[in-house]
């Protein structure tokens, strides 16, 4: 090993970490962060516009931003669940680029979100939110338990669609009503 003017081989590998280290640390922060899962009383996402109250009682369990460019595939934003006693559901927002005239439920039906199949349940119902155009589309699929539901409220923004999707046994009624109130105070800014 080569003899540095401060004293040899312990100050050379000294001085190699020393150098290391700041280079290290740079590089680490320039990787993407999710941001911290805290259970807050309202989500509220600057970037996107859009604020409403998280389900009561229910745990936040995904949270991310949104990266630049396009949203070829739905991309998750947040994820709320309640697994209280037997029966467990589900919140999710995702924001996702559709095409223009592409209808959602074959949109998903090519890129699915989760593993389930899903089952049309009528048809898609036109409704205001908070002044916002929405339309909600029922699904259900089988369980070896019982019938699970899905209700996906999409919302076309100009840039893209936003989409809160309640997954809950078809019997908890309770459950339902808990998501619904958190999409129900839906506002865009």
């Amino acid at each position: 090993m080569a003899r540095t003017a401060g004293g040899g081989p312990k100050c050379a590998t000294a001085l190699v970490l020393a150098a290391a280290v700041p280079l290290a640390l740079a590089g680490c922060e320039e990787r993407p962060r999710a941001p911290a899962l805290t259970n807050e009383a309202i989500y509220h996402n600057r970037t996107i516009g859009l604020r409403f109250l998280t389900p009561e009682g229910w745990a936040l369990y995904a949270k991310s931003a949104l990266p630049p460019g396009p949203a070829d595939h739905p991309m998750l934003l947040a994820a709320y669940q309640r697994s209280e006693g037997q029966a467990r559901g589900a919140l999710e927002l995702y924001a996702v680029d559709l095409p223009a005239g592409q209808d959602l439920l074959a949109y998903l039906a090519a890129h699915p979100i989760g593993p389930d199949k899903w089952s049309s349940r009528g048809n898609p119902q036109s409704e205001t939110i908070n002044g916002a155009a929405a339309t909600r589309y029922t699904q259900s699929a089988p369980r070896p338990k019982g019938e699970m539901r899905r209700e996906i409220v999409a919302f076309r923004r100009p840039d893209r669609t936003y989409l809160f999707v309640l997954t809950h046994p078809s019997s908890d009624t309770q459950l339902r009503e808990q998501a619904r109130r958190s999409i129900e105070s839906a506002t865009w800014e």
